[in-house]
């Protein structure tokens, strides 16, 4: 698996225009600031709006659990908090990469 990193401070449509020009599988995002309900499904709805809601999107960070479910409707894959093992993750990577 190849790692692209855009840096800190992204809009969603740089973090979609990035994952379209570079032909991602996949999205890791990361919010500690509270913005996740905002900015995770953005960009969700920005990749829908390009034709590329195949691209898988996950987050991380201080995701409080009750916005969890809401996420997830929203077309986040997945949402992963501190301390989630990295076999957890890598192990949901291999699911998705297999359709699962």
């Amino acid at each position: 698996m190849e790692v692209i990193y855009t840096g800190l401070r992204q809009t969603p449509e740089d973090i979609v225009e990035a994952a379209i020009q570079e032909d991602v599988d996949a999205i890791g995002l990361s919010s500690l600031s509270g913005a996740h309900m905002t900015l995770f499904p953005e960009v969700v709805r920005l990749l829908k709006k390009r034709k590329s809601g195949d691209i898988v999107v996950v987050g991380g960070g201080i995701i409080p659990e009750d916005d969890v479910p809401k996420l997830k409707r929203a077309g986040v894959k997945a949402v992963f908090g501190p301390g989630t093992p990295l076999s957890v993750i890598v192990s949901f990577f291999e699911k998705a990469d297999k359709g699962a």
